[in-house]
């Protein structure tokens, strides 16, 4: 490993604490996204799921007196055996296959979240925005968990789920960060159980993971100077980032 590396590794670090504080999500796809062009898929998602599991738990941290753990627990009883059962079959899948369950999952998620953002959606693209209600939060819980797992890209489909089960701002960023801590811890049981997780997965981890602390505390400065608007922009450009890396993904 040369010195570039590890800064490397740490700047995507940096900027995904960042974006996520910022945006509420999205930093976490964009840094597996980029590990993926770096090294093989398996590779990235073993890394990036403890950083990020470091980079969640400051994130409760900081906003911890906006948590109710109540409302949170029916996400929980989804979000866990998804990620469990998407470590497996990450550890299973041959690299090609793994990168085409990668970009799928980004580009699922992401054309969701923009076709959400249309007052009137065209009719061939309506069933992407569909809204999932509260009585959908273990199935949609349970396929974030699992899509995470394989392609680091569930935490786009938690978004309109909160937000239609009344998480906003503060609440959402920190509820969004729970759910978070529970598909890492258990996707990461299932990626040391496959083999995945050795001595320069966990350097490369901690690496990410203190510059994703960086991160969080700068993204929680700019977001107190950010209104509603400029926060919107920030979560569109952390999209289009998401499909960019996605499309590179695939034809590099």
């Amino acid at each position: 490993m040369s010195w570039l590396d590890p800064l490397a590794i740490a700047l995507l670090g940096l900027l995904a604490g960042a974006l996520t504080t910022l945006a509420g999500l999205g930093g976490g796809v964009m840094l597996t996204l980029a590990l993926a062009l770096l090294w093989d898929p398996q590779r990235a998602l073993a890394v990036a799921a403890p950083a990020l599991l470091f980079g969640n738990v400051h994130r409760l941290f900081l906003f911890r007196r906006f948590l109710e753990w109540r409302p949170l627990l029916p996400f929980l009883a989804g979000s866990i055996p998804g990620a469990l059962l998407g470590g497996f079959v990450a550890v299973a899948l041959p690299e090609t296959a793994l990168r085409v369950v990668l970009v799928a999952a980004v580009s699922l998620a992401v054309a969701r979240e923009l076709v959400q953002r249309f007052e009137s959606p065209p009719p061939s693209l309506r069933w992407l925005a569909w809204t999932p209600s509260g009585a959908a939060i273990v199935p949609v819980t349970f396929g974030a968990g699992l899509l995470t797992a394989t392609g680091g890209a569930g935490a786009l489909l938690l978004s309109p789920l909160l937000l239609a089960c009344g998480f906003r701002n503060e609440r959402f960023v920190v509820g969004a960060s729970v759910i978070a801590v529970s598909i890492h811890l258990a996707r990461i049981s299932a990626y040391g159980l496959g083999g995945l997780v050795d001595l320069a997965v966990v350097r490369d981890a901690a690496i990410v993971g203190s510059a994703i602390l960086l991160g969080n505390l700068v993204g929680k400065r700019v977001r107190a100077s950010l209104d509603e608007r400029r926060n919107t922009q920030v979560t569109y450009g952390v999209m289009v980032a998401c499909v960019l890396l996605s499309v590179v993904g695939v034809t590099g």
